[in-house]
């Protein structure tokens, strides 16, 4: 079953993500004890978990996952852990804070293996990106990561650089309970009507869930 298609002005984009995020949270906290919640990398989420700060969100309910990693240091500038923990906790990591980062400076095969045992059955709550090739997590076109069926976590090489990465896979993908699709700006607006009018791209794997998009992002849908 489909999700939900949220088209915004590009003002809207950051209170919408925000108010998914909480609202949804809260969705998950009222029927179990623990929400698991996976985080995007790349540049369009930031701007939104530094809206998260303003929030009183129940960090102590929270298990903290990450969708992808680049194969570097966690104090690299590329590290999608660097740049989400500093736009989520400006002041700090939380001591008692339950996150798990994907370990980008290990042996890429043992750090893949070693996060697939972290994660939980199933993820309550996935957040994820959308890069202009059509691109999420590091599940480029044409990897062979696309056609895994017996891996969670896997290293790959990505289109990008740093090119080595850590990503989850579909099957993490297809697993979530709630998933939010983050996409904005004028260059994804072609990826976005392959993903979801065609389904020849990576994120189209995420058709199912919820997607937030600006109107720019969504110029090329056909049923606007």
């Amino acid at each position: 079953m489909a999700g939900k298609r949220m088209i915004v002005k590009a003002a809207e984009f950051t209170d919408a993500a925000v108010d998914w995020i909480v609202s949804t949270i809260h969705k998950v906290l009222d029927e179990r004890q623990v929400c698991h919640l996976m985080l995007a990398g790349g540049g369009t989420p930031l701007p939104v978990y530094g809206a998260l700060t303003k929030k009183k969100l129940p960090w102590d309910d929270l298990r903290l996952y990450f969708g992808d990693e680049r194969c570097v240091p966690p104090s690299h500038s590329e590290s999608n852990y660097r740049a989400v923990t500093q736009a989520l906790f400006p002041q700090g990591i939380p001591e008692n804070l339950q996150l798990y980062r994907m370990r980008g400076e290990d042996d890429p095969e043992t750090a893949a293996r070693d996060y697939a045992v972290i994660l939980p059955d199933r993820l309550d709550i996935l957040l994820l990106g959308m890069g202009g090739d059509g691109h999420t997590a590091s599940l480029f076109p044409d990897s062979p990561a696309l056609h895994t069926k017996d891996r969670l976590v896997l290293p790959v090489i990505g289109s990008k650089p740093p090119p080595q990465r850590l990503t989850i896979t579909p099957a993490v993908i297809r697993n979530a309970r709630y998933l939010l699709v983050l996409v904005e700006g004028e260059n994804k607006a072609e990826a976005v009507y392959r993903a979801l009018e065609v389904g020849d791209v990576p994120v189209a794997l995420a058709r199912h869930g919820d997607w937030l998009i600006d109107q720019a992002a969504a110029s090329a849908l056909s049923d606007l």
